[in-house]
């Protein structure tokens, strides 16, 4: 059980990480406009769902793998 908790917590910050790296990106796209040629605002969008998805995951993982841990628990009290 433990592992789960420490897999899905990580998981859901790297996840995190990766979604503040791609929102940093787009702003400095949004403020630097470089030609249409060298960026693709699809990509990220679709890097953002899927991080947050990720993040969505793992958060259910977690809860999941913290529910069981506790009816474990109380079935052995």
């Amino acid at each position: 059980m433990i592992s789960a908790v420490s897999i899905s917590s990580g998981g859901m910050a790297l996840a995190a990480q990766q979604f503040a790296e791609t929102a940093k990106d787009v702003v400095v796209y949004g403020t630097s406009l470089p030609s249409p040629t060298q960026v693709s605002l699809s990509s990220m969008a679709l890097e953002l769902i899927a991080n947050k998805n990720d993040v969505s995951l793992n958060a259910a993982v977690l809860r999941s793998s913290l529910d069981t841990e506790k009816r474990v628990l109380d079935i052995l009290v």
